[in-house]
């Protein structure tokens, strides 16, 4: 039985520990099947196998549909007829237009962050970016994802506009389809925690033009890195 399943079934209702539900499990599922796509443990087109997943995470079929079907709306998967669902894999195209709208979406809510920030804010965002750079020197995937995760979900949360967030946090989950191909690339990696070092710069001296600048250009070497691997493996496909 898996640590999922064995939480499951010994979890006490008592102070403090609520017994999980289904929809707890499925998203706990979805979520691990998640970070395996993102680590490069699942790989694109690999199947998605029902009864392999229930007998891995000891949970039911119908729990492990429901976390599919997630991962489904999230974008990291796709169903084919006669073939069922698999890791998806997006080709160069769809990639640059995620990134176009991205850049649009972060850019126009970096403009609207109302400066200067609280101080308690700034700060905030130094130590999620401080966490982050930890993480890729020691080595810790895990903690180097969600890092990144939290720092611009915490930076973008500042703009005011709760259905831009929304749009931001929804074509971002996009991108972890294919943030396999850098997820062990330390020298991207630093880049991009120095590059967050150097958005809360901007915040803390106030500087918008920076900032709007930081923000629509931060996406645009990962996008690259993918838009060539892809030509040079998918191209002929």
């Amino acid at each position: 039985m898996s640590n999922l399943a064995k939480e499951s079934a010994q979890e006490p209702e008592q102070s403090g520990h609520k017994r999980r539900n289904g929809d707890d499990i499925a998203n706990e599922i979805a979520v691990r099947l998640e970070e395996e796509i993102v680590f490069g443990r699942l790989h694109p087109r690999e199947r998605l196998v029902e009864e392999d997943i229930a007998l891995r995470f000891g949970a039911k079929r119908h729990l492990v549909r429901q976390a599919i079907a997630e991962l489904e709306r999230l974008g990291l998967v796709e169903r084919f007829r006669n073939r069922g669902a698999v890791v998806r894999l997006y080709d160069a195209k769809e990639v640059e237009d995620i990134n176009s709208v991205r850049e649009l979406v972060e850019a126009h809510a970096a403009s609207l962050i109302p400066l200067p920030l609280p101080d308690d804010a700034v700060a905030e965002l130094d130590a999620i970016q401080k966490a982050h750079q930890a993480a890729i020197v020691s080595g810790d995937a895990h903690g180097v994802f969600h890092a990144n995760i939290n720092f611009h979900r915490r930076l973008f949360a500042h703009c005011g506009n709760e259905a831009l967030i929304e749009a931001i946090n929804s074509f971002a989950q996009k991108s972890h389809a294919y943030r396999h191909i850098f997820v062990n690339d330390r020298p991207y990696l630093m880049w991009a925690a120095e590059d967050h070092a150097k958005i809360v710069a901007a915040v803390r001296a106030c500087d918008r033009a920076a900032l709007v600048s930081l923000c629509r250009n931060h996406l645009a070497p990962a996008k690259n890195y993918y838009v060539e691997t892809y030509r040079s493996r998918f191209s002929d496909d």
